[in-house]
């Protein structure tokens, strides 16, 4: 029973490795770059926007159910089978996620680390601007209800020229080097993690292969 427990989590181990394997590589070699020849920097940041946080939560789930697998698969082996495969699979699902880090120093970076910071400051201050913005616009909006009255009018105008002009600040926002270096920043980071994880998803097929797990998990 406990045989076929530990095979399940290599088994678990190694498909969850394989989909983040798969899933890096999509976005490194397809999802990005379809974002990059986006025309405008508005249309590539919102893009972006929406993909980000999105594939970095499925990545970062498929990295945990990975590597805490294979741990509990090399800790739940008897001790003469403990094979080390199990340990370097999941040191490496565990460092592809921190391939943001590692990325500037496999594939370098054409920006010093002056201009970055001053990048980074520029992108914050423009959060910044777009978050007290909103909420100017949604004080606006309360102040508007108290005048029962004058609702319909208001919001009349309101939408007609307000939104025009958010659109085109928010459209001024949008630096087109910022965003490209953004974007090409998290392309690194995709590709470097693809690396990452198929050197680790080949070391558990073999692994698995070799002590026989995927035998004994369907066989019995």
């Amino acid at each position: 029973m406990t045989s076929r427990g530990v095979s399940l989590l290599k088994f678990v181990g190694t498909v969850s490795l394989g989909l983040l394997t798969g899933l890096s590589c999509s976005l490194a070699a397809v999802t990005v770059p379809s974002i990059l020849s986006l025309p405008s920097a508005s249309s590539a940041a919102r893009a972006y926007r929406n993909l980000a946080p999105t594939s970095s939560l499925r990545l970062r789930s498929l990295t945990t159910v990975s590597s805490a697998s294979f741990l509990l698969a090399f800790y739940l082996s008897p001790r003469s089978y403990r094979h080390p495969y199990l340990i370097y699979a999941s040191t490496l699902a565990l460092a592809s996620s921190f391939a943001d880090q590692i990325a500037p120093y496999i594939l370098g970076s054409s920006d010093d680390e002056a201009s970055r910071e001053e990048t980074a400051a520029r992108r914050q201050a423009r959060h910044e601007r777009l978050a007290a913005r909103n909420a100017a616009r949604a004080a606006r909006m309360e102040a508007s209800y108290e005048v029962v009255g004058d609702v319909a009018s208001e919001e009349g105008t309101g939408s007609a020229s307000g939104g025009d002009d958010f659109d085109a600040e928010e459209e001024e926002e949008f630096n087109g080097e910022e965003v490209r270096g953004e974007i090409e920043d998290f392309l690194k980071a995709q590709r470097v993690q693809t690396g990452i994880a198929s050197v680790g998803f080949l070391l558990s097929l073999v692994g698995v292969w070799g002590d026989g797990a995927l035998k004994l998990l369907c066989c019995g």
